[in-house]
């Protein structure tokens, strides 16, 4: 009997397996498909390379700002899978070698749960004195007319288009749909984004989102909230998607509709009934040591529903191990940085100005227009915004513009620490920097 099995190889069921291994258990890793996840093999990674292709074309198409003119050029799409793939597969091999290098028994096949310590493989059956089940989330697809034609994609399947589309429509302006939307703009098809909700990227910072539309706009991307898809209709080589505005019904010719209405958890056919783990069709309830109603049974990652991010699956996973240990941690899972590769980086950490009551908490904003390394980077656009409660203690933070990718790890650690203004503020930020927009925004408390 194993210390622990692990039910899925991506970044919350690889990362745990590679953490337990270390502290010294026992370790077998199931994995029915390819070690990564979603994430590796269809989502952060091939998009992030797609989206720094994308990032490349802007800058390109820029260049004149700088001087340098440049003539047309033309985007090998067929380069830009291939790259795309040689990365993924560069991660794959990384990830068997340190599971190889660690110990950790790597067992290929669906799982289903026998007992409460036994899981059953390729009918081979294997047990635990503890199980973490990381089976990740899948895309969630809609009903309508049109919705199995080869037209019509997920996240997953559009990365495998052999053909640039010229004229897409993107169905959810979320965080994948939004990323995807930018990046077959940058490869010059035509993009319209629709939503049912009032606004776009729900999950920022109202001010967040009011922003990315009007700066998405103006890059020319057609977008149409409060809009729901009915129907995409192929007659011959004509593609029609139409869908319902408050105003009227509106048609569009596309070559290419792209589903991204979110993601839902996988239960992957382990069978939780038999076991009696309490779940819906949301995902598994867990407490806070990320432990299911069977004390010895975890879920980590997508599956419990709490926040779908690579990262927070592996903390997740480190939180669950942990416990198994009987080790603290000072892993605070309400601090999670999040980041949209979009054009510009929208980032964000801690809460969101529409969660909190009036007079609870004060806000500052500072402009990326204002900084000077922004400016010969000729990259403007956007603000950083900070929040604090009522005793100037930071509580959270939202970057649109530049390098707010990186950014926000620094007013992470602010929040995580729970740092006041004063004390952040006379924390020396070098110069000329893009950072010193945070010091800009932070004396403005004062």
């Amino acid at each position: 009997m194993k210390d622990v099995i692990i039910i899925g190889a991506g970044p919350g069921g690889f990362d745990a397996a590679l953490y337990a291994a270390k502290q010294g258990l026992s370790v077998t890793l199931i994995e029915g498909h390819k070690v990564g996840g979603t994430c590796l093999n269809y989502g952060c990674i091939p998009t992030k390379a797609l989206y720094q292709n994308a990032k490349s074309i802007h800058h390109f198409e820029n260049l004149k700002t700088f001087g340098l003119e440049t003539e047309n050029y033309t985007l090998n799409f067929e380069q830009v899978k291939t790259r795309k793939e040689a990365i993924v597969a560069g991660q794959i091999k990384g990830i068997h070698m340190s599971l190889k290098q660690s110990g950790v028994e790597l067992v290929d096949g669906y799982a289903q749960f026998v007992d409460a310590h036994t899981v059953m493989v390729n009918d081979v059956l294997y047990s635990g004195k503890n199980i973490i089940i990381a089976t990740g989330s899948k895309p969630k697809m809609l009903a309508f007319n049109g919705a199995d034609l080869p037209c019509v994609h997920s996240s997953k399947t559009l990365l495998d288009l052999v053909v640039l589309p010229k004229k897409m429509l993107v169905v959810g302006a979320g965080v994948i749909g939004t990323e995807l939307a930018q990046i077959f703009h940058a490869f010059k098809s035509e993009i319209t984004l629709i939503d049912f909700q009032d606004e776009i990227l729900m999950t920022e910072d109202k001010e967040i989102r009011k922003r990315a539309r009007n700066l998405f706009k103006r890059q020319g991307i057609t977008i149409h909230t409060n809009a729901a898809l009915k129907e995409v209709v192929q007659k011959q080589h004509t593609i029609i998607a139409r869908f319902e505005t408050p105003k009227r019904v509106e048609s569009v010719e596309v070559d290419a509709v792209l589903v991204a209405v979110g993601r839902q958890a996988n239960f992957g056919g382990l069978d939780l009934d038999a076991v009696n783990i309490k779940h819906n069709e949301h995902g598994i309830a867990v407490n806070t040591n990320k432990q299911t109603n069977i004390d010895h049974i975890y879920a980590i990652g997508d599956v419990n529903n709490e926040m779908m991010l690579a990262h927070k699956a592996t903390y997740d996973g480190y939180r669950a191990v942990n416990h198994i240990l009987n080790k603290s941690d000072n892993i605070r899972l309400d601090v999670v940085p999040s980041v949209i590769f979009s054009h510009p980086l929208i980032a964000s950490v801690g809460v969101k100005e529409d969660d909190l009551k009036a007079d609870t908490y004060k806000t500052v904003k500072a402009l990326f227009k204002a900084n000077a390394k922004a400016q010969a980077m000729d990259d403007t656009d956007g603000f950083v915004k900070l929040i604090t409660d009522m005793e100037d203690v930071l509580i959270g933070a939202h970057i649109i513009g530049n390098s707010a990718d990186q950014l926000i790890h620094e007013l992470t650690t602010l929040i995580h620490t729970k740092q006041t203004i004063q004390k952040a503020h006379d924390i020396i930020h070098a110069h000329p920097t893009v950072s010193e927009v945070i010091h800009d925004a932070l004396r403005q408390f004062h």
